[in-house]
C-alpha cells in the first residue's frame, strides 16, 4: 500500500508541475495588443529644424484614419512619460528615435509663445 500511495503522490505532483509549466502557452503573444509605427522611410523633417512651424506642417498632413507612420503622426501627442516625439514620430526609448534639431529659444521668447498659446 505504501508503494501505491507513493506512486499516486508522484503522479499528482508530476501533473501539477506539467500544468504549471504549460500555463504560459495558454495565452498566445498575438493576443497582446501593441501599438507600432509602420516604417516607410524618414520623416519629412529628419535632419532639419524641428520647431513649431514644422510640427504644424506635419500635423496638417496627419490623417488619424490611416496607420501611424514616420510621415503620418500627430507631433503634439506625448507618450505615457510626457515625452515629445522626434521628427519621425518616435519617442525616446524606441529603436529609431533621434534627437531632433530644436530651435534656440530664450526665456523671453518662451514666455511670449506661452502667452500667445494661452489666448
Amino acid at each position: 500500500n505504501a508503494k501505491i500511495i507513493k506512486n499516486m503522490k508522484f503522479e499528482i505532483l508530476s501533473t501539477i508541475v506539467l500544468l504549471a509549466t504549460s500555463y504560459g502557452f495558454l495565452f498566445p503573444i498575438s493576443s497582446i495588443q501593441r501599438t507600432s509605427v509602420t516604417v516607410y522611410g524618414n520623416g519629412k523633417y529628419d535632419g532639419e529644424l524641428w520647431d513649431d512651424a514644422a510640427k504644424q506642417d506635419v500635423k496638417s498632413m496627419y490623417d488619424p484614419s490611416q496607420p501611424r507612420t514616420e510621415t503620418n503622426f500627430d507631433p503634439f501627442v506625448r507618450d505615457e512619460n510626457g515625452n515629445e516625439c522626434d521628427s519621425s514620430g518616435f519617442f525616446p526609448g524606441e529603436g529609431k528615435y533621434k534627437d531632433p534639431i530644436r530651435p534656440s529659444v530664450s526665456f523671453a521668447e518662451y514666455l511670449k509663445s506661452r502667452e500667445a498659446g494661452n489666448q
